[in-house]
């Protein structure tokens, strides 16, 4: 017996939508229910639709943005009821263009149940032939069995099409640059270069230059005029990492950029023009740095014109395996001769690991697993991490004060540019005392290699 599709049904009208679902579930469909476009996503995040169907009102002419949103963000087709006027209607038509078309459902049950089980057909098809989502990009591979990875490949396929702005989400090691890769390398500006800057690692005082560029005298060490990434990445994508760190007074000075693509080299008074894809990411809560206003609304609003939200690795355990495998495989340089691979303890034990630096420690623990074990296997304890049974071990008062005192240095640090006179007189202790704490802490004297 066939599996009945699993249908997320969307329409705002609860007579009519309790009509529609009673006479789907009559035809042996599952069907939820959502009654707006939050409730549709909350469901999408616990469950697993094959296909969508939505009840479009003479009233969604105003909300096609969200509603095309809402079906690139679903990673499953969709259906829209919508009559004939309301098809023709070309604030309407471009949310249509990515759905089926189905007349009202009371005139045409049959074909509308007919139409469902087909695009579930098909889905059941094309996720059988790809259980296992692969990219390859710039020698590297996005890898994926999860449902959740599959539908973040899926998404940066369709998204690659899409000449508008990506942000991408996700925690540190997750893959947030390899994803932005990807996008480029599918898009059409593939032939053009592919620009990645972090916005977090540059000094303030440096990353507007590095942005845009600057003339010959521009500042005291400008000896020559010098192309800035936005101008290096014409053509071509730009690529924002921890896009959260850009200092407040410069995201105004983006923001005009991506409205305009013109922007002034520092020091000069002519203005340049850049046709760029900006492409954004970062591991932080953007919404809550709006609220504490350390970054600017209407940039996050620019810029999060398509998003992309990449998952932890704790979350798709089942990638652990085929990422293991391909990292095995790709650094063969490490494995000793006569090593097979790791044995069913070993992938049991790092399938258990919540794994907080994700992609990147996993793939540090695989090497370093290569380098310290023996033929013919890699067992549990050739591989470098804590024991999973292990409680966790909370901080103590007198950690937490340090982190916090560490913490709290750094910040001043930075915003005094490293100076550590100015820095010492804002936190209240004297040059000496401050020297202490940064031989204590270990935290860099910048200032010693950079003067200000």
């Amino acid at each position: 017996m066939e599996t009945p599709p699993n249908v997320m049904l969307l329409d705002r009208v609860s007579e009519r939508s309790c009509k529609m679902l009673a006479a789907l579930d009559e035809q042996g469909c599952l069907v939820t229910l959502a009654e707006n476009h939050q409730q549709a996503r909350h469901a999408m995040a616990n469950d697993d639709f094959d296909v969508g169907l939505v009840q479009l009102l003479e009233e969604d002419a105003d909300h096609v943005s969200m509603l095309e949103s809402l079906v690139l963000d679903s990673g499953f087709d969709w259906v829209a009821l919508a009559n004939p006027r309301q098809a023709s209607d070309p604030r309407i038509r471009p949310a249509l263009a990515r759905m089926f078309h189905s007349v009202h459902f009371q005139e045409d049950l049959a074909g509308l149940v007919c139409l469902l089980r087909s695009i579930y057909r098909q889905r059941a098809v094309s996720l059988n032939a790809d259980r296992k989502a692969v990219l390859h990009v710039a020698k590297k591979s996005l890898i994926g069995t999860s449902p959740s990875m599959r539908r973040v490949v899926k998404k940066i396929r369709t998204l690659a099409d899409v000449d508008a702005p990506v942000f991408i989400s996700g925690e540190s090691g997750t893959g947030k640059e390899l994803a932005a890769r990807a996008i480029h390398e599918l898009s059409s500006r593939a032939h053009a270069p592919f620009v990645a800057i972090n916005c977090g690692a540059i000094p303030p005082n440096l990353i507007q230059s590095e942005l845009f560029g600057f003339e010959k005298g521009a500042f005291t060490d400008a000896h020559c005029q010098r192309m800035g990434k936005i101008e290096a990445a014409s053509g071509g994508t730009l690529f924002l990492d921890e896009i959260s760190e850009l200092p407040y007074d410069l995201q105004a000075t983006l923001l005009r950029f991506i409205e305009s693509h013109c922007f002034f080299r520092l020091g000069s008074r002519k203005e340049t023009q850049a046709d760029v894809r900006i492409v954004a990411a970062t591991n932080r809560h953007v919404p809550t740095l709006v609220e504490e206003g350390r970054f600017r609304l209407d940039l996050f609003y620019r810029l999060n014109v398509l998003e992309i939200t990449i998952p932890p690795l704790r979350e798709r355990k089942a990638d652990i395996a085929p990422l293991v495998e391909h990292f095995f495989e790709q650094f063969s340089q490490y494995r000793p001769d006569g090593l097979e691979g790791f044995s069913p303890q070993a992938i049991s034990l790092l399938q258990n690991h919540d794994w907080p630096g994700n992609i990147r420690e996993l793939m540090n623990t695989v090497c370093r697993a290569m380098l310290m074990s023996n033929p013919p296997h890699i067992e549990e304890e050739d591989i470098p991490i804590a024991n999973p049974g292990t409680p966790h071990q909370p901080p103590t008062l007198e950690e937490i004060r340090e982190q916090a005192e560490r913490h709290t240095i750094l910040n001043a640090l930075k915003r005094n540019r490293y100076n550590i006179a100015r820095t010492a007189r804002e936190l209240g202790v004297s040059r000496v005392t401050l020297y202490r704490l940064l031989d204590k802490y270990d935290i860099q004297r910048t200032n010693d290699r950079h003067p200000p």
